[in-house]
């Protein structure tokens, strides 16, 4: 069932160790699930209504947050081709995903890169670093090298000040999003004490 259409949506902000919402400032209580694949779906026209259905049904189960990737470097539907180079349909995909959350106010927590290989992550931002003649050890050096740091925030800026071309809102600006997630499952086995994902998390956005 879709939502009213004239109900307030307003953003999630912190109070303390609560999360609120609206002028009344209502208790907002996360009851979540994460589909990773929802830009890739809806990328495709055959399975893009799958990317519907899923944020529809999960709505229709009381939930409230749906934790999804926002990035896709290189290789097959890659949002990021290239640094610095982005796919407009593919772009085009994760607005549908952001506007179809919004359609069944379901919030939104989006993932910007992935430790892991899949769908790129920070094995794909040494790949490009070493074809620029960077001279990169191994991939920790993701979280380090100006030149990587320099696509990865690239990156990231792109998505934030994107202007969904459904919504016509600024990514940065819509309360659909939730919270943005750096990177997905983050280790870095070269510095044990936890210091440079620390540093990493310290990041904010000009």
């Amino acid at each position: 069932q879709e939502p009213d259409a004239e109900e307030e949506w307003a953003a999630v902000e912190r109070r303390g160790a609560h999360l609120v919402t609206g002028a009344a400032e209502r208790p907002f209580i996360i009851h979540g699930f994460n589909t990773y694949w929802l830009m890739s779906f809806a990328a495709d026209e055959a399975t893009r209504p799958r990317v519907t259905a899923a944020i529809a049904e999960a709505a229709g189960a009381g939930l409230n947050v749906c934790r999804t990737w926002a990035f896709a470097d290189g290789g097959y539907h890659a949002l990021q081709t290239a640094p610095f180079c982005y796919d407009e349909e593919v772009f085009q995909a994760l607005d549908f995903v952001v506007s179809e959350a919004r359609r069944y106010k379901m919030r939104l927590i989006l993932s910007l890169c992935n430790n892991w290989e899949d769908y790129g992550g920070k094995a794909q931002y040494v790949r490009w670093g070493k074809e620029a003649g960077v001279d990169l050890t191994s991939d920790d050096d993701f979280f380090s090298d100006p030149t990587l740091k320099g696509y990865y925030k690239a990156f990231v800026e792109a998505v934030l000040s994107r202007i969904n071309t459904i919504t016509n809102e600024a990514y940065k600006d819509d309360p659909t999003i939730l919270a943005w997630e750096l990177i997905n499952e983050p280790r870095c086995p070269s510095d044990p004490s936890g210091d440079t994902l620390q540093t990493l998390g310290s990041c904010r956005h000009g």
